[in-house]
């Protein structure tokens, strides 16, 4: 069988299948994000997942490098800027607390174990989640701990935090991580043990770390929550797409996607958008988790999570490939009319992958990208909101898997090939 490309199926069906179903999205309200960002507090800007950084100073057309920092193994996760200090983790089981001028280590904290979602920052406190399956609440000024919360599964995810509560994904036994959820910590050997496979969404009192609620989902939650009028919602690998209530945490509504969520949703204009493992990203009604509209990406899969600005959403697509051979699909980059769910544009790159969660402004798309091959152009696009390519910042030895943040000009991202990246 001759490998089909997503290129040809566009050509092959009609755009009212491939891009469009159910209802048109609400449109009441302005945007959530109404400032220039002056910090970037976690892993989507804020609690909401936007990645929406509306009249942010833009990177220089031609960019360079304005410090890196190396630390002792791959960076995937996302880092955070607040009042003048980068927080990143890493693989190599640290958190680490950069001047955001120059680079300059101030502290690290050691976990036990991988350190691969991003940190969020509230009220002087870093809190963030490792693979030894405890959520770390650390003193933003020194890196001492304030709490630790043995949770009960590796976390893989970011957490979001208001003044009332962190709430957490924690569960993940998938491929990439399912021999450390196996590890045993004393013999670096897998363990006889299999984890549970389910997971749970947590609520951690800010100041003590002790437990509101924890609410079961059926599989594993990798996605990151975002918050919106006292409701949580958030994905999981069981197909679902959770609204609970913040205080309480009953459920609301569910919403039954295609295929696994690792995608984290962002709310904006009464509606959730988020993407799945079918290739799909779907928006769905805030209050009732009614479909409005679901854009079919002819994707392999989407682990990327969408920005939203006041019209369009962005989101990342690692493309389906065949072993039978014929031309290849690369990764893209897709903006979809926020509204009836029909495509923009798309950007095809010359990589086999986009994980990265684009970073939108008012003029410019910037997203990371990464291979297994190492030769390929990886790194971070620079693109206009119209999907035209301003420049691409390659980075060695697989690219960037990370999510950018961006804070007075200035570009934060992790890479592959174990450094974090300031740029200007």
């Amino acid at each position: 069988m001759a490998e089909i490309t997503r290129r040809a199926l566009l050509q092959s069906v009609p755009i009212s299948v491939a891009g469009l179903s159910g209802c048109v999205a609400r449109s009441d309200g302005s945007h959530p994000v109404s400032e220039p960002p002056t910090d970037w507090p976690s892993f989507r800007l804020d609690q909401r997942n936007t990645g929406y950084a509306k009249g942010a100073q833009e990177v220089s057309d031609e960019p360079s490098v304005e410090w890196t920092f190396e630390t002792g193994d791959d960076v995937w996760g996302s880092p955070v800027v607040v009042d003048g200090t980068v927080y990143v983790g890493s693989a190599d089981n640290y958190l680490y607390a950069l001047d955001a001028s120059s680079g300059e280590e101030s502290w690290r904290f050691q976990t036990g174990h991988r350190v691969e979602g991003s940190p969020a920052v509230g009220d002087g406190t870093v809190y963030v989640g490792s693979y030894d399956q405890s959520i770390y609440a650390l003193d933003a000024a020194t890196g001492e701990k304030r709490w630790e919360y043995e949770a009960n599964g590796l976390i893989r995810g970011s957490p979001t935090v208001t003044d009332q509560a962190v709430y957490i994904g924690v569960g993940c036994f998938n491929l990439a991580c399912e021999w450390y959820a196996t590890e045993d910590s004393e013999s670096e050997e897998p363990a006889d043990d299999e984890p549970p496979e389910v997971g749970w969404i947590y609520s951690l009192d800010p100041e003590t770390g002790e437990t509101n609620w924890r609410y079961e989902v059926g599989s594993e939650a990798v996605s990151t929550p975002a918050v919106n009028d006292g409701t949580v919602y958030v994905g999981s690998s069981d197909e679902y797409l959770y609204a609970i209530d913040a205080a309480t945490g009953e459920e609301k509504w569910t919403y039954e996607a295609a295929d696994w969520i690792w995608s984290s949703p962002a709310v904006a204009f009464g509606t959730v958008y988020v993407g799945d493992f079918d290739g799909n990203v779907v928006a769905v009604d805030e209050s009732t988790g009614e479909e409005q509209w679901t854009y079919n990406t002819f994707g392999a899969y989407l682990s990327s999570s969408p920005a939203v600005d006041d019209d369009t959403v962005y989101i990342g697509v690692v493309p389906a490939n065949y072993p039978q051979g014929g031309e290849r699909n690369d990764a893209e980059v897709v903006a979809i009319d926020r509204r009836n769910g029909g495509e923009r544009w798309s950007f095809e790159t010359d990589v086999l992958e986009i994980g990265s969660s684009p970073v939108v402004t008012d003029e410019r798309v910037y997203i990371g990208s990464h291979s297994p091959v190492e030769s390929e152009p990886t790194g971070v696009h620079a693109l206009t909101t119209d999907g035209d390519e301003r420049w691409l910042f390659e980075v060695g030895e697989r690219g960037v898997g990370s999510s950018p943040a961006l804070v007075d000009g200035v570009l934060y991202f992790g890479g592959v090939d174990n450094r974090v990246y300031a740029l200007e």
